[in-house]
Protein backbone atom coordinates (compact mmCIF):
# COMPACT_ATOMS: atom_id res chain seq x y z
CA UNK A 1 0.00 0.00 0.00
CA UNK A 2 1.35 3.43 -0.99
CA UNK A 3 1.96 5.51 2.15
CA UNK A 4 2.14 8.79 0.24
CA UNK A 5 -0.89 10.87 -0.71
CA UNK A 6 -1.77 11.73 -4.30
CA UNK A 7 -0.93 15.38 -3.57
CA UNK A 8 2.56 14.47 -2.32
CA UNK A 9 3.24 12.20 -5.30
CA UNK A 10 2.17 14.90 -7.78
CA UNK A 11 4.33 17.50 -6.00
CA UNK A 12 7.34 15.16 -6.12
CA UNK A 13 6.85 14.43 -9.81
CA UNK A 14 6.31 18.12 -10.61
CA UNK A 15 9.42 19.14 -8.66
CA UNK A 16 11.53 16.45 -10.29
CA UNK A 17 10.25 17.49 -13.73
CA UNK A 18 10.96 21.19 -13.12
CA UNK A 19 14.45 20.43 -11.81
CA UNK A 20 15.25 18.12 -14.72
CA UNK A 21 13.99 20.56 -17.36
CA UNK A 22 15.77 23.48 -15.67
CA UNK A 23 19.05 21.55 -15.43
CA UNK A 24 18.90 20.58 -19.10
CA UNK A 25 18.07 24.12 -20.20
CA UNK A 26 20.59 25.55 -17.71
CA UNK A 27 23.38 23.37 -19.06
CA UNK A 28 22.69 24.65 -22.58
CA UNK A 29 22.51 28.28 -21.38
CA UNK A 30 25.72 28.05 -19.36
CA UNK A 31 27.52 26.21 -22.15
CA UNK A 32 26.39 28.82 -24.66
CA UNK A 33 27.41 31.63 -22.31
CA UNK A 34 30.89 30.15 -21.87
CA UNK A 35 31.24 29.75 -25.62
CA UNK A 36 30.20 33.39 -26.04
CA UNK A 37 32.78 34.51 -23.48
CA UNK A 38 35.49 32.52 -25.24
CA UNK A 39 34.58 34.01 -28.63
CA UNK A 40 34.52 37.51 -27.15
CA UNK A 41 37.96 36.93 -25.58
CA UNK A 42 39.39 35.62 -28.86
CA UNK A 43 37.93 38.64 -30.64
CA UNK A 44 39.70 40.98 -28.21
CA UNK A 45 42.92 38.99 -28.69
CA UNK A 46 42.65 39.50 -32.47
CA UNK A 47 42.25 43.25 -31.94
CA UNK A 48 45.30 43.34 -29.64
CA UNK A 49 47.38 41.28 -32.08
CA UNK A 50 46.38 43.65 -34.93
CA UNK A 51 47.33 46.64 -32.81
CA UNK A 52 50.73 45.07 -32.00
CA UNK A 53 51.47 44.88 -35.71
CA UNK A 54 50.24 48.41 -36.51
CA UNK A 55 51.98 50.10 -33.60
CA UNK A 56 55.14 47.99 -33.94
CA UNK A 57 55.05 46.99 -30.31
CA UNK A 58 56.79 43.75 -31.30
CA UNK A 59 60.04 45.75 -31.58
CA UNK A 60 59.93 46.25 -27.84
CA UNK A 61 60.18 43.81 -25.01
CA UNK A 62 57.12 41.67 -24.32
CA UNK A 63 57.77 41.96 -20.59
CA UNK A 64 56.54 45.58 -20.59
CA UNK A 65 53.79 44.87 -23.13
CA UNK A 66 50.88 45.87 -20.92
CA UNK A 67 52.48 49.21 -20.00
CA UNK A 68 53.46 49.93 -23.59
CA UNK A 69 49.98 48.98 -24.87
CA UNK A 70 48.21 51.28 -22.44
CA UNK A 71 50.59 54.14 -23.21
CA UNK A 72 50.27 53.93 -27.00
CA UNK A 73 46.61 52.86 -27.39
CA UNK A 74 44.65 56.08 -27.91
CA UNK A 75 41.29 54.30 -27.78
CA UNK A 76 42.12 52.32 -24.66
CA UNK A 77 39.15 51.54 -22.48
CA UNK A 78 39.60 50.64 -18.78
CA UNK A 79 37.30 47.61 -19.13
CA UNK A 80 39.80 46.03 -21.52
CA UNK A 81 42.39 46.04 -18.72
CA UNK A 82 40.94 42.80 -17.36
CA UNK A 83 41.67 41.19 -20.69
CA UNK A 84 45.29 42.39 -20.58
CA UNK A 85 45.66 41.15 -16.98
CA UNK A 86 44.64 37.65 -18.05
CA UNK A 87 46.74 37.75 -21.24
CA UNK A 88 50.29 36.45 -21.73
CA UNK A 89 52.13 37.93 -24.77
CA UNK A 90 55.41 36.67 -26.21
CA UNK A 91 57.38 37.09 -29.45
CA UNK A 92 58.96 33.88 -30.75
CA UNK A 93 60.83 32.70 -33.79
CA UNK A 94 58.79 29.50 -34.20
CA UNK A 95 55.20 28.56 -33.44
CA UNK A 96 55.08 26.66 -30.11
CA UNK A 97 53.49 23.22 -29.94
CA UNK A 98 50.50 22.15 -27.79
CA UNK A 99 49.07 25.60 -27.31
CA UNK A 100 45.93 25.87 -25.11
CA UNK A 101 42.49 26.39 -26.60
CA UNK A 102 42.32 30.10 -25.77
CA UNK A 103 45.46 31.17 -27.63
CA UNK A 104 46.27 33.12 -30.78
CA UNK A 105 49.33 33.16 -33.07
CA UNK A 106 49.95 35.98 -35.58
CA UNK A 107 52.94 36.37 -37.94
CA UNK A 108 54.89 39.62 -37.62
CA UNK A 109 56.55 41.68 -40.38
CA UNK A 110 60.00 40.62 -39.09
CA UNK A 111 59.05 36.97 -39.75
CA UNK A 112 58.60 36.30 -36.08
CA UNK A 113 55.38 35.31 -34.32
CA UNK A 114 53.38 36.91 -31.60
CA UNK A 115 51.74 34.41 -29.28
CA UNK A 116 48.81 35.46 -27.11
CA UNK A 117 47.67 33.03 -24.41
CA UNK A 118 44.64 33.84 -22.25
CA UNK A 119 44.31 32.76 -18.64
CA UNK A 120 40.97 30.97 -18.13
CA UNK A 121 40.65 31.82 -14.42
CA UNK A 122 38.67 34.99 -15.05
CA UNK A 123 36.43 33.26 -17.54
CA UNK A 124 35.82 30.35 -15.17
CA UNK A 125 35.03 32.76 -12.35
CA UNK A 126 32.41 34.48 -14.48
CA UNK A 127 30.90 31.12 -15.45
CA UNK A 128 30.80 30.00 -11.81
CA UNK A 129 29.08 33.26 -10.87
CA UNK A 130 26.44 32.60 -13.53
CA UNK A 131 25.95 29.03 -12.23
CA UNK A 132 25.49 30.35 -8.68
CA UNK A 133 22.96 32.95 -9.85
CA UNK A 134 21.20 30.34 -11.93
CA UNK A 135 21.00 27.93 -8.95
CA UNK A 136 19.58 30.60 -6.64
CA UNK A 137 17.05 31.56 -9.32
CA UNK A 138 16.12 27.89 -9.76
CA UNK A 139 15.61 27.49 -6.00
CA UNK A 140 13.27 30.49 -5.80
CA UNK A 141 11.45 29.41 -8.97
CA UNK A 142 11.01 25.88 -7.61
CA UNK A 143 9.72 27.14 -4.24
CA UNK A 144 7.29 29.46 -6.00
CA UNK A 145 6.09 26.73 -8.39
CA UNK A 146 5.67 24.18 -5.57
CA UNK A 147 3.70 26.69 -3.47
CA UNK A 148 1.37 27.56 -6.36
CA UNK A 149 0.99 23.90 -7.37
CA UNK A 150 0.39 22.85 -3.76
CA UNK A 151 -2.42 25.39 -3.37
CA UNK A 152 -3.91 24.35 -6.70
CA UNK A 153 -3.79 20.64 -5.82
CA UNK A 154 -5.27 21.34 -2.40
CA UNK A 155 -8.21 23.05 -4.05
CA UNK A 156 -8.63 20.42 -6.78
CA UNK A 157 -8.29 17.43 -4.44
CA UNK A 158 -10.46 18.78 -1.66
CA UNK A 159 -13.63 17.17 -3.13
CA UNK A 160 -11.78 13.84 -3.24
CA UNK A 161 -10.79 14.13 0.42
CA UNK A 162 -14.38 15.12 1.14
CA UNK A 163 -15.63 11.94 -0.55
CA UNK A 164 -13.13 9.81 1.39
CA UNK A 165 -14.33 11.38 4.66
CA UNK A 166 -17.93 10.75 3.64
CA UNK A 167 -17.18 7.07 2.88
CA UNK A 168 -15.49 6.65 6.27
CA UNK A 169 -18.29 8.44 8.08
CA UNK A 170 -21.08 6.54 6.32
CA UNK A 171 -24.53 7.57 5.20
CA UNK A 172 -25.26 9.57 8.35
CA UNK A 173 -23.35 12.55 6.89
CA UNK A 174 -25.12 12.63 3.55
CA UNK A 175 -25.57 16.43 3.75
CA UNK A 176 -21.78 16.86 3.61
CA UNK A 177 -21.79 15.72 -0.02
CA UNK A 178 -23.02 19.14 -1.12
CA UNK A 179 -19.50 20.54 -0.63
CA UNK A 180 -17.84 17.56 -2.35
CA UNK A 181 -18.45 18.87 -5.87
CA UNK A 182 -15.44 19.34 -8.10
CA UNK A 183 -14.32 18.43 -11.58
CA UNK A 184 -16.33 16.23 -13.94
CA UNK A 185 -14.41 13.12 -12.88
CA UNK A 186 -14.93 13.77 -9.16
CA UNK A 187 -18.63 14.48 -9.67
CA UNK A 188 -18.90 11.20 -11.60
CA UNK A 189 -17.13 9.43 -8.71
CA UNK A 190 -19.55 11.01 -6.22
CA UNK A 191 -22.54 9.82 -8.28
CA UNK A 192 -21.02 6.32 -8.51
CA UNK A 193 -20.54 6.21 -4.71
CA UNK A 194 -24.12 7.31 -4.14
CA UNK A 195 -25.46 4.74 -6.61
CA UNK A 196 -23.37 2.00 -5.03
CA UNK A 197 -24.52 3.06 -1.57
CA UNK A 198 -28.14 3.03 -2.69
CA UNK A 199 -27.74 -0.43 -4.22
CA UNK A 200 -26.08 -1.72 -1.05
CA UNK A 201 -28.90 -0.32 1.05
CA UNK A 202 -31.48 -2.01 -1.17
CA UNK A 203 -29.47 -5.24 -1.08
CA UNK A 204 -29.20 -5.11 2.72
CA UNK A 205 -32.92 -4.47 3.01
CA UNK A 206 -33.64 -7.35 0.66
CA UNK A 207 -31.35 -9.62 2.69
CA UNK A 208 -33.11 -8.59 5.87
CA UNK A 209 -36.50 -9.28 4.30
CA UNK A 210 -35.33 -12.67 3.05
CA UNK A 211 -33.93 -13.72 6.43
CA UNK A 212 -37.00 -12.39 8.27
CA UNK A 213 -39.21 -14.36 5.92
CA UNK A 214 -37.02 -17.45 6.19
CA UNK A 215 -36.90 -17.17 10.00
CA UNK A 216 -40.66 -16.85 10.11
CA UNK A 217 -41.19 -19.87 7.87
CA UNK A 218 -38.63 -22.00 9.70
CA UNK A 219 -39.96 -20.99 13.10
CA UNK A 220 -43.33 -22.65 12.50
CA UNK A 221 -42.07 -26.18 11.58
CA UNK A 222 -39.51 -26.02 14.41
CA UNK A 223 -42.27 -25.15 16.90
CA UNK A 224 -44.43 -27.95 15.52
CA UNK A 225 -41.54 -30.40 15.78
CA UNK A 226 -40.88 -29.40 19.40
CA UNK A 227 -44.57 -29.77 20.24
CA UNK A 228 -44.63 -33.17 18.53
CA UNK A 229 -41.65 -34.31 20.60
CA UNK A 230 -43.35 -33.20 23.82
CA UNK A 231 -46.55 -34.94 22.74
CA UNK A 232 -44.70 -38.12 21.85
CA UNK A 233 -42.93 -38.20 25.23
CA UNK A 234 -46.20 -37.72 27.16
CA UNK A 235 -48.56 -39.96 25.20
CA UNK A 236 -48.80 -43.28 23.50
CA UNK A 237 -48.49 -41.79 19.99
CA UNK A 238 -47.76 -44.34 17.27
CA UNK A 239 -44.00 -44.43 16.63
CA UNK A 240 -44.27 -44.85 12.86
CA UNK A 241 -46.72 -41.96 12.57
CA UNK A 242 -44.45 -39.80 14.72
CA UNK A 243 -41.40 -40.55 12.56
CA UNK A 244 -43.26 -39.78 9.31
CA UNK A 245 -44.56 -36.47 10.59
CA UNK A 246 -41.22 -35.52 12.15
CA UNK A 247 -39.43 -36.28 8.88
CA UNK A 248 -41.86 -33.98 7.08
CA UNK A 249 -41.05 -31.21 9.54
CA UNK A 250 -37.31 -31.77 9.11
CA UNK A 251 -37.67 -31.78 5.30
CA UNK A 252 -39.51 -28.46 5.45
CA UNK A 253 -36.75 -26.92 7.56
CA UNK A 254 -34.06 -28.39 5.27
CA UNK A 255 -35.76 -27.01 2.14
CA UNK A 256 -35.86 -23.50 3.65
CA UNK A 257 -32.20 -23.69 4.51
CA UNK A 258 -31.44 -24.90 0.96
CA UNK A 259 -33.29 -21.86 -0.39
CA UNK A 260 -31.13 -19.54 1.70
CA UNK A 261 -27.96 -21.23 0.43
CA UNK A 262 -29.34 -20.99 -3.11
CA UNK A 263 -29.96 -17.24 -2.71
CA UNK A 264 -26.46 -16.71 -1.30
CA UNK A 265 -24.93 -18.54 -4.27
CA UNK A 266 -26.99 -16.43 -6.71
CA UNK A 267 -25.86 -13.28 -4.94
CA UNK A 268 -22.21 -14.26 -5.46
CA UNK A 269 -22.78 -15.22 -9.10
CA UNK A 270 -24.34 -11.84 -9.87
CA UNK A 271 -21.09 -10.15 -8.79
CA UNK A 272 -19.32 -11.84 -11.72
CA UNK A 273 -19.09 -10.42 -15.25
CA UNK A 274 -21.89 -10.98 -17.73
CA UNK A 275 -21.34 -13.13 -20.83
CA UNK A 276 -23.26 -14.47 -23.79
CA UNK A 277 -25.22 -17.65 -23.07
CA UNK A 278 -27.03 -19.60 -25.88
CA UNK A 279 -30.46 -20.78 -24.65
CA UNK A 280 -30.34 -24.11 -26.49
CA UNK A 281 -27.09 -24.85 -24.69
CA UNK A 282 -28.86 -24.35 -21.38
CA UNK A 283 -31.63 -26.76 -22.37
CA UNK A 284 -29.09 -29.34 -23.56
CA UNK A 285 -27.09 -28.98 -20.35
CA UNK A 286 -30.20 -29.54 -18.21
CA UNK A 287 -31.10 -32.62 -20.26
CA UNK A 288 -27.58 -33.99 -19.84
CA UNK A 289 -27.40 -33.06 -16.14
CA UNK A 290 -30.65 -34.86 -15.29
CA UNK A 291 -30.15 -37.76 -17.69
CA UNK A 292 -30.29 -40.43 -14.91
CA UNK A 293 -33.58 -39.00 -13.62
CA UNK A 294 -35.05 -38.86 -17.12
CA UNK A 295 -34.12 -42.49 -17.57
CA UNK A 296 -35.49 -43.56 -14.18
CA UNK A 297 -38.84 -41.82 -14.71
CA UNK A 298 -38.85 -42.81 -18.40
CA UNK A 299 -39.23 -39.21 -19.48
CA UNK A 300 -38.53 -37.85 -22.95
CA UNK A 301 -37.64 -34.26 -23.88
CA UNK A 302 -38.48 -32.74 -27.26
CA UNK A 303 -37.23 -29.28 -28.29
CA UNK A 304 -37.48 -27.19 -31.45
CA UNK A 305 -33.71 -27.11 -31.92
CA UNK A 306 -33.94 -24.91 -35.00
CA UNK A 307 -34.82 -21.95 -32.75
CA UNK A 308 -32.20 -20.34 -30.54
CA UNK A 309 -31.17 -17.01 -29.02
CA UNK A 310 -28.34 -15.79 -26.82
CA UNK A 311 -28.53 -13.90 -23.55
CA UNK A 312 -26.02 -11.40 -22.22
CA UNK A 313 -26.39 -12.40 -18.60
CA UNK A 314 -24.66 -13.80 -15.51
CA UNK A 315 -24.02 -17.34 -16.73
CA UNK A 316 -23.66 -19.13 -13.39
CA UNK A 317 -26.66 -17.35 -11.86
CA UNK A 318 -29.06 -18.10 -14.71
CA UNK A 319 -27.71 -21.66 -14.78
CA UNK A 320 -28.76 -22.15 -11.14
CA UNK A 321 -32.22 -20.71 -11.85
CA UNK A 322 -32.69 -22.94 -14.90
CA UNK A 323 -31.59 -25.95 -12.84
CA UNK A 324 -34.14 -25.12 -10.13
CA UNK A 325 -36.90 -24.72 -12.75
CA UNK A 326 -36.11 -28.03 -14.43
CA UNK A 327 -35.83 -29.80 -11.06
CA UNK A 328 -39.35 -28.72 -10.18
CA UNK A 329 -40.59 -29.78 -13.62
CA UNK A 330 -38.96 -33.22 -13.46
CA UNK A 331 -40.17 -33.74 -9.90
CA UNK A 332 -43.83 -33.14 -10.88
CA UNK A 333 -43.88 -34.78 -14.32
CA UNK A 334 -45.79 -38.02 -14.77
CA UNK A 335 -43.59 -41.06 -15.39
CA UNK A 336 -43.36 -42.28 -18.98
CA UNK A 337 -44.51 -38.98 -20.53
CA UNK A 338 -42.92 -36.38 -22.79
CA UNK A 339 -41.65 -32.92 -21.81
CA UNK A 340 -41.90 -30.40 -24.65
CA UNK A 341 -39.64 -27.33 -24.69
CA UNK A 342 -40.33 -24.48 -27.08
CA UNK A 343 -37.75 -21.77 -27.77
CA UNK A 344 -39.06 -18.54 -29.27
CA UNK A 345 -36.09 -16.54 -30.54
CA UNK A 346 -38.15 -13.44 -31.39
CA UNK A 347 -39.69 -13.14 -27.93
CA UNK A 348 -36.58 -14.43 -26.13
CA UNK A 349 -38.85 -16.91 -24.47
CA UNK A 350 -38.64 -20.51 -23.25
CA UNK A 351 -41.85 -22.49 -22.71
CA UNK A 352 -41.92 -25.96 -21.12
CA UNK A 353 -45.04 -28.18 -21.14
CA UNK A 354 -45.39 -31.39 -19.12
CA UNK A 355 -48.05 -33.70 -17.65
CA UNK A 356 -48.56 -33.26 -13.91
CA UNK A 357 -47.88 -35.94 -11.35
CA UNK A 358 -48.07 -34.93 -7.69
CA UNK A 359 -46.07 -37.96 -6.60
CA UNK A 360 -42.34 -37.42 -6.52
CA UNK A 361 -39.28 -39.10 -5.14
CA UNK A 362 -37.64 -36.23 -3.24
CA UNK A 363 -34.46 -38.20 -2.69
CA UNK A 364 -33.65 -37.74 -6.38
CA UNK A 365 -33.33 -33.96 -6.13
CA UNK A 366 -30.68 -31.80 -4.54
CA UNK A 367 -32.95 -28.83 -3.80
CA UNK A 368 -36.55 -27.68 -4.09
CA UNK A 369 -36.67 -24.01 -5.06
CA UNK A 370 -40.23 -22.75 -5.08
CA UNK A 371 -42.01 -20.55 -7.58
CA UNK A 372 -42.00 -17.65 -5.15
CA UNK A 373 -38.21 -17.76 -4.86
CA UNK A 374 -37.70 -17.98 -8.63
CA UNK A 375 -39.95 -14.96 -9.13
CA UNK A 376 -37.98 -13.07 -6.49
CA UNK A 377 -34.86 -13.34 -8.68
CA UNK A 378 -36.64 -12.13 -11.84
CA UNK A 379 -35.69 -8.45 -11.42
CA UNK A 380 -32.03 -9.18 -10.78
CA UNK A 381 -31.66 -11.44 -13.82
CA UNK A 382 -34.09 -9.51 -16.05
CA UNK A 383 -36.66 -12.19 -16.78
CA UNK A 384 -40.34 -12.83 -16.11
CA UNK A 385 -41.53 -16.18 -14.81
CA UNK A 386 -44.99 -17.68 -15.09
CA UNK A 387 -46.22 -21.17 -14.20
CA UNK A 388 -49.81 -22.43 -14.38
CA UNK A 389 -51.92 -25.58 -14.88
CA UNK A 390 -54.40 -26.03 -17.73
CA UNK A 391 -56.25 -29.11 -19.02
CA UNK A 392 -54.04 -31.51 -17.07
CA UNK A 393 -50.85 -29.96 -18.38
CA UNK A 394 -48.38 -27.77 -16.52
CA UNK A 395 -46.93 -24.75 -18.34
CA UNK A 396 -43.67 -23.04 -17.34
CA UNK A 397 -42.81 -19.84 -19.25
CA UNK A 398 -39.67 -17.76 -18.75
CA UNK A 399 -39.18 -14.64 -20.88
CA UNK A 400 -35.96 -12.63 -20.96
CA UNK A 401 -36.69 -8.96 -21.40
CA UNK A 402 -34.33 -6.19 -22.46
CA UNK A 403 -32.08 -8.57 -24.39
CA UNK A 404 -30.81 -7.66 -27.86
CA UNK A 405 -30.89 -10.37 -30.44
Amino acid sequence: MNKYSLQTILLIYMSATVILITLVLGSFIISDHRRSLEQNLLYKMHIIAHYIVESKLYTKSSKNFKTEYIATEKNFHPESFDTLEDLEVSYVDNVPQNLPLLSLVEILPNNKYVVLIANEDGLNKEVHTLILQFGIGLLFLLLFAITIFHLLLKKLLYPLKCLVSYCHAGAQKRDSLEICSGSYELNALKDAILNLQQKNQLLCKEKQDIFKEAAHEIKTPISILKARLDLFSKSDMDKEEFLDESNNDINTISNKLRELIFLKAIEWDIQQEKEFVPMQNQCSMMQELFKPILAKKELHMISNLQEDFSLYIHKEAIGRVMQAIFENIFMHTKNGTTINTYVDAKKHQLKIVNEIDNKSDELLFSSHIGTKLIKRLADKLEYTYDAYEKDGLFYTIITFEGQER
